[in-house]
């Protein structure tokens, strides 16, 4: 790492060099001009860990691209080994962000020139959404550094990001071979193609059409049918007891008819009150509800022990209607799990305030009580601490400042001056304006400020605060915050490629800097929602502190049992640990964050009253699966948290047309998480990445520790969604809906078909298939009908089909959900109609429709 006198001489050198510059207008022109083709080759190399591809530079503008005074600053996730021409270098800036600049050997690309530029690069891309846009030009002269944005890969449409990647990224090269969509080579078989309309259509054949008219979801626990029914109107009152005022009013604004606490003298009376719940001879205390309907008597009773049960009542009542009409049933319900959760990273790319405003009430609909808000990463830092205003300024922002000390680099295709979605941070008014919402849904919102590592962002920030107020002369203030030693020379490489994201655990400044944070967060959510849990994330550190002399010199006197370098993560924890207790709080981390070399850390160590962990890494072949028992059985909280079926920033599909990274399974579609078993896991293991079949033996094999002796320490299940190829809120909708409505049936519902160690039970296929298929109606009937109205971008399935003897079968994995089909290659589009199907021929067009949305098209040739 660079000291910062030295940075500073680095700095003015780069922008006082005459060897750069090229005028603004021509610079503007290029980048209006220089088409971008990007394209990957072959993603099955001999060496498994490389892929191969080319990017095609064509000068269309009326400039001349000169010999020296330029670079190209692009965002690739993957490393870049080498380039196969001597006209230009290609240099690693950090993280994703890397530079194209040219050599003495470069020759002008004039007018209508092209120059192909093959590259070899690690790991592989087998999905458009691996590249990212916003591509741009530099050059660097006396008045500063001009940028242009390269516009051929950029396709903001009247400001908004596309939902799709094949009308966001046009630039890159359509994958029509399988050395392009398939990963591994030599020896390693990838056993995935991109489905075909026939796969698709045999893939949904167990599926059919049934009636769900007031069905509930998720599933209560029980359900009684009676005769009769109520027909709702203006003559219901909703009354209320003492305490229940609040979710009284929520079901009355909701039904369009009034709340009040005294009775009224007609008998259509919707009362909510206290009651006892009692479910299998047990008392249930928490979020639990008996909803009886009752039309003799023209009166619905609501019974809840607390207020989350009473408003988890009303949303199952609006689910019974239809219509204005209410069937006679009672429902007595509890949840499965205490913790049911879903995790939003707004911090690789932002999701604006009214996105989680309008995620929550999604959320209390499916009965989803905590939102676990990822507020830092290494890209960007997205919460207002008032006491380090630098946080905000600097971190919140991209932009091309290699200095970083106006903004964070512009990874992840921010462009040279960011975008939406790359720039954004909450204030605090924004943050309490979700915590109030959350709040009246019974949510609660566990902030997340991931640390020590993937904290590039803050840690920048709080080196443009030590540049501050060492230019003021005021050291003290300068090194109060400060999260580096920049004498550390520590080599390393990051997951995401940061040479630079571990703040310094040796220093106490990084401690005063945590403690800061963590009183903010209490004090914004104090007389709100008052904070009880901070997660610190803790997760992927990358070898650094092995040459700090900060921590060499800590390593070699201290008095926290801290003998090498190794034994410093768990020294930070139990300082966060410290740290968090003062402010009466609980701990969260995930998984590796409360372990080494899944060595779990002694929990007597850690003073938080409860700590939990969320459990993630479960590629089945890697010999990890078994982390979550791990720390269950070592006094943990633990939160299932799996990234083979709860990750939503995975493909639908293993389709490069689809949206998301695919490092731990290749897809994972609504099914999939609709089938996730939490009382056995290593029931679920299915499939290695490649696509082999793995059976839980093996796993189980594998596993060093193969049972869960402490159950009670499994808390509930969270799904995640990572945001590094989701840059607008429609996409952030569509890969959350519909598959968050699947984890939040596992998460309340335990199924009969599931399987289970405690009770020696295997799964029930057939149940499972017939429990899936009236899911599947529900979300068709039901919940996009609702998702179209309130404006929810859910994603649209692509649907399958064959043509059998002349005539055209269709179908979806949501029966009831509207197929179009075109025989004129898109050029019209006619309702399909299973009941009358047409008899066409090949080639045919398939989509699907919900209101003015289409899904990715699907053909059969």
């Amino acid at each position: 790492m660079l000291k910062p006198t030295a940075l500073g001489l680095l700095i003015g050198a780069s922008l006082s060099s005459t060897a750069w510059a090229m005028p603004a207008s021509q610079l503007d022109a290029l980048g209006n001009g220089l088409d971008v083709q990007y394209q990957v080759i072959d993603n099955t190399q001999d060496d498994w860990r490389s892929f191969t591809g080319n990017v095609a530079f064509t000068n269309q503008s009326t400039q001349t691209l000169p010999k020296t005074g330029w670079a190209i600053y692009f965002s690739h996730i993957r490393m870049i080994k080498s380039i196969d021409t001597d006209q230009l270098k290609v240099s690693h800036v950090n993280g994703d962000l890397f530079k194209l600049e040219p050599t003495d050997s470069f020759v002008p690309l004039a007018p209508g020139d092209q120059l192909v530029v093959g590259f070899n690069a690690s790991d592989w891309q087998v999905a458009k959404s691996d590249i990212m846009p916003n591509w741009y030009l530099a050059s660097d002269d006396e008045a500063g550094t001009h940028t242009a944005l390269i516009t051929s890969t950029s396709n903001h449409k009247n400001g908004q990001v596309p939902t799709k990647p094949d009308d966001e990224l046009t630039f890159v090269g359509d994958f029509d071979s399988p050395t392009q969509w398939k990963r591994y080579g030599g020896a390693l078989t990838d056993h995935y193609d991109p489905f075909t309309a026939k796969q698709r259509y045999v893939r949904n054949a167990d599926l059919s059409l049934v009636d769900t008219q007031g069905h509930v979801l998720p599933t209560p626990a029980s359900r009684i049918e009676k005769n009769g029914h109520i027909t709702l109107d203006s003559e219901w009152t909703v009354v209320y007891d003492n305490g229940y005022q609040a979710q009284a009013q929520w079901l009355a604004d909701q039904l369009g008819i009034s709340a009040t606490d005294w009775a009224p003298t007609n008998q259509k009376v919707i009362h909510v009150g206290w009651g006892k719940v009692t479910l299998n001879g047990s008392d249930q205390w928490h979020e639990a509800y008996r909803l009886d309907v009752q039309p003799e008597q023209q009166r619905i009773d609501i019974d809840a022990p607390d207020q989350a049960g009473a408003l988890y009542a009303a949303q199952s009542l609006l689910q019974l209607k239809t219509g204005e009409t209410l069937k006679a049933v009672t429902l007595t319900d509890a949840p499965r799990f205490a913790y049911r959760g879903l995790s939003v990273d707004a911090a690789r790319n932002f999701r604006s305030k009214e996105a989680i405003l309008k995620l929550l009430d999604q959320m209390a609909a499916l009965k989803l009580n905590k939102l676990h808000l990822r507020l830092s990463d290494d890209e960007a830092w997205r919460i207002e601490i008032p006491a380090l205003p630098e946080l905000a300024d600097i971190g919140s922002k991209r932009c091309h400042d290699l200095s970083e000390t106006r903004c964070v680099l512009p990874f992840l295709g921010a462009g040279p001056d960011g975008t939406e979605a790359s720039n954004g941070y909450y204030t605090t008014e924004d943050y309490q304006a979700i915590l109030r919402k959350a709040e009246a849904l019974n949510i609660t919102v566990i902030p997340e400020v991931d640390m020590p590592g993937h904290a590039h962002a803050a840690i920048k920030a709080m080196e443009a605060r030590y540049h501050k107020y060492m230019a003021q002369g005021d050291e003290a203030k300068a090194k109060e915050y400060l999260l580096t030693d920049f004498e550390d020379d520590t080599q390393y490489l990051s997951v995401q490629m940061f040479t630079d994201n571990a703040m310094n655990v040796c220093m106490e400044s990084s401690y005063r800097f945590v403690d800061t944070v963590v009183a903010a967060l209490v004090d914004a959510h104090r007389d709100i929602q008052p904070l009880d849990t901070f997660h610190f994330g803790g997760d992927e550190i990358a070898g650094a502190w092995k040459e700090s002399p900060v921590c060499q010199a800590f390593i070699a006197d201290n008095d926290a049992g801290v003998n090498s370098v190794d034994d410093l993560s768990q020294y930070f924890v139990e300082r966060i640990s410290h740290i968090t207790q003062r402010h009466q709080l609980d701990l969260g981390g995930w998984e590796d964050g409360l372990m080494h070399n899944n060595k779990v850390y002694p929990r007597a160590q850690l003073a938080n009253e409860h700590v939990y962990g969320n459990a993630w890494q479960n590629i089945w072949e890697w010999g990890v699966a078994d982390r979550a028992y791990n720390l269950a059985n070592n006094g943990y909280g633990v939160i299932y948290n799996q990234a083979t079926h709860l990750y939503f920033d995975h493909p639908y599909e293993p389709d490069p047309s689809e949206r998301g990274y695919y490092w731990a399974p290749r897809f994972t579609d609504t099914r999939k998480t609709f089938s996730f078993m939490p009382d056995d896991l290593y029931a679920n293991a299915d499939a290695k990445r490649n696509g082999a079949p793995i059976t839980k033996q093996e796993v189980l094999d594998a596993a060093t520790v193969k049972t869960l002796t402490r159950p009670e320490n499994v808390l509930g299940l969270q799904a995640s969604i990572w945001s590094e190829t989701i840059r607008s809120d429609g996409q952030f909708e569509s890969m959350t809906f519909p598959r968050l409505f699947a984890m939040a049936e596992r998460a309340w519902h335990r199924a009969e078909w599931e399987a289970s160690t405690q009770t020696g039970q295997e799964t029930n296929q057939t149940k499972r298939n017939m429990d899936y298929n009236l899911f599947a109606n529900q979300l068709a009937s039901y919940w996009f009908p609702q998702l179209e109205q309130q404006d929810v971008g859910f994603r649209l399935p692509v649907p399958g089909g064959v043509i059998e003897n002349g005539t055209l079968k269709a179908n979806s994995p949501f029966p009831g959900l509207t197929i179009e089909y075109s025989t004129d290659n898109g050029a019209s589009w006619q309702t399909y109609d299973a009941a009358n199907a047409p008899h066409v021929s090949a080639p045919v067009q398939l989509r699907t429709i919900s209101g003015e949305r289409v899904s990715r098209v699907s053909k059969i040739q």
